[in-house]
């Protein structure tokens, strides 16, 4: 599960055409977003041409959707509620925090092959 203000890589940046046409920003993989949002929201719609040749939303999934902070788009225009159009979040990995541990060894050069300071022996002098 995802949390307003994590930090998230994206796994898949394969879209369907009809993407290109709604979404003014799109994430690309292996980039790093930070989630702005979570909500519910459709995903995979289905679309119908009707007698007007007007395409209109037949059907669609419910999902849980990702707001980028990187990325902005406009609102979904086969929405009734005004709502920013967002990213299913199977798109997105958790972004990997080092621990404390990994922090600390990196700071000081441990595991590094860093070499250590070593008092001159006293009969050296």
């Amino acid at each position: 599960m995802f949390k307003t203000g994590q930090q998230v890589v994206c796994i898949d940046d394969q879209f369907d055409p009809w993407v290109f046409d709604l979404y003014k920003s799109l994430p690309k993989k292996d980039s790093i977003y930070t989630v702005r949002a979570l909500r519910a929201g459709r995903s995979n719609p289905q679309f119908v041409v009707n007698d007007d040749a007007e395409i209109k939303l037949a059907g669609a999934e419910f999902d849980l959707l990702l707001l980028l902070k990187e990325l902005h788009n406009p609102d979904d225009p086969h929405s009734s509620v005004k709502q920013e159009l967002g990213f299913r979040s199977e798109r997105f990995a958790p972004l990997l925090e080092a621990t404390e541990e990994e922090e600390d060894a990196e700071l000081i050069g441990v595991g590094h092959g860093e070499k250590t300071w070593e008092p001159e022996p006293a009969w050296s002098k």
